[in-house]
């Protein structure tokens, strides 16, 4: 799920990421400012939760919109994570229940967050 496509940069301008996560699993779309696109999954193994966050955090990277979806215990955890790291809460645009998520459809948030 390491694919890249590259979107309109006039229509796209923000660097921006959604993720959807649970205890076990995270996907991460995220877009530069330059329009390209990555999607990238980040599974829990033998780590520790907050190594599991860490990974997660680290797939985001800094950007300036994050928006964070899935069950309501992982989706305030991330939060706490992503804020502890880059000390940057107000990147946090939007933080959501959500059932999962296809690629696509987080693609799709990523566009209209990134706009």
């Amino acid at each position: 799920m390491g694919a890249t496509q590259t979107l309109d940069p006039t229509t796209s301008s923000v660097s921006s990421a959604v993720v959807w996560l649970n205890g076990r699993q995270a996907v991460v779309a995220g877009i530069a400012s330059d329009g390209q696109v990555t999607r990238a999954v980040v599974k829990r193994g033998a780590e520790s939760e907050l190594e599991y966050l860490a990974a997660v955090v680290r797939s985001i990277g800094d950007r300036e919109r994050v928006m964070i979806l899935g069950p309501n215990r992982a989706r305030l955890e991330l939060e706490r994570e992503y804020v502890a790291i880059y000390r940057r809460p107000e990147r946090l645009v939007d933080v959501e229940p959500a059932g999962r998520l296809a690629a696509d459809a987080l693609v799709e948030r990523l566009r209209r967050l990134a706009s």
